[in-house]
């Protein structure tokens, strides 16, 4: 009769513990002695939904509840466990130390900002890998994609920033793979140079030689905005302050940060919204 008894293996019933523990630290707002000091408190026995923190509001004390619940701390009419009850005061107790550990053990951040420096500057040994043109960096960016749709998205572009990219995107082209231009508006009264005329032109080139390109106008209700983030991504991708013109690919002081396939994705939800919101539209070309 005992063997049909579905008691949870000690090591998922802990791991539920420790999730509970962190939950509601994270409800405590990474306060680990607030915490401490409450679960200390906790009465054993009685009505689980007296547990929470006088000063909860109830979204958290509802958020608590769930997580005590889930721990079985709780029961499906808010009755507390005494044994898991005691169990979680020990886990949250021992929560600090965890914490503590897992600091030692995390590796040193790791610098992601990248410089590139414009052509003929003189630089020391040391420093020469900033020499690294950021045509290079959006290649690899570009070139990265075998699946995956390809972006390019500034407020700013030139004839001449496009022909520099253009031998980015010849593996997307070939591969037939989705390309979209994104970011320029139309010209504004008193500005001299029409952008959004310019990233047309470049979807028209990589039309006529074979790929799917869709180019999306920033379309702003505010006269005076921008879509001000230079994006380029194919698997991984690259976010920079460099805009798509010659000057900006190859004459000025730069500086950006690789994106990994996870950052890709959250770009292209943006993307999503904003076509959403009808800030940025489909345009002809």
């Amino acid at each position: 009769m005992s063997a049909q008894v579905q008691e949870p293996p000690a090591r998922e019933a802990a791991g539920r513990l420790v999730a509970c523990a962190y939950a509601a630290l994270d409800l405590f707002a990474g306060r680990e002695r607030e915490l401490v000091a409450w679960a200390r408190d906790m009465p054993a026995v009685g009505d689980g939904g007296t547990l929470c923190p006088r000063h909860f509001d109830a979204a958290s004390g509802a958020a608590l509840r769930a997580a005590l619940h889930t721990a079985e701390v709780i029961d499906d009419v808010a009755t507390v466990d005494p044994v898991r009850a005691l169990q979680f005061r020990e886990t949250v107790e021992l929560l600090p130390h965890f914490r503590a550990e897992e600091a030692r053990r995390a590796p040193s951040p790791q610098a992601q900002v990248v410089f590139t420096l414009p052509e003929g500057v003189r630089l020391g040994a040391d420093d020469g890998h900033l020499v690294r043109s950021l045509t290079v960096r959006l290649s690899n960016a570009l070139g990265s994609a075998t699946v995956e749709p390809v972006l390019l998205a500034s407020p700013f572009w030139s004839a001449a920033g496009a022909a520099i990219l253009r031998p980015a995107l010849q593996r997307a082209v070939e591969l037939r793979l989705p390309i979209t231009l994104a970011g320029a508006r139309a010209r504004r009264p008193g500005e001299s140079f029409e952008h959004l005329g310019a990233m047309r032109a470049f979807g028209r080139q990589l039309a006529d030689d074979g790929a799917a390109v869709t180019c999306l106008e920033y379309r702003p209700a505010l006269a005076s905005s921008l879509f001000h983030a230079k994006l380029a991504c194919g698997a991984t991708g690259y976010l920079g302050s460099a805009n798509f013109t010659d000057h900006a690919l190859g004459k000025h002081v730069e500086a950006g940060v690789p994106l990994t396939p996870v950052d890709v994705a959250k770009v292209w939800w943006l993307v999503g919204v904003l076509r959403d919101g009808g800030l940025l539209g489909p345009v002809s070309f």
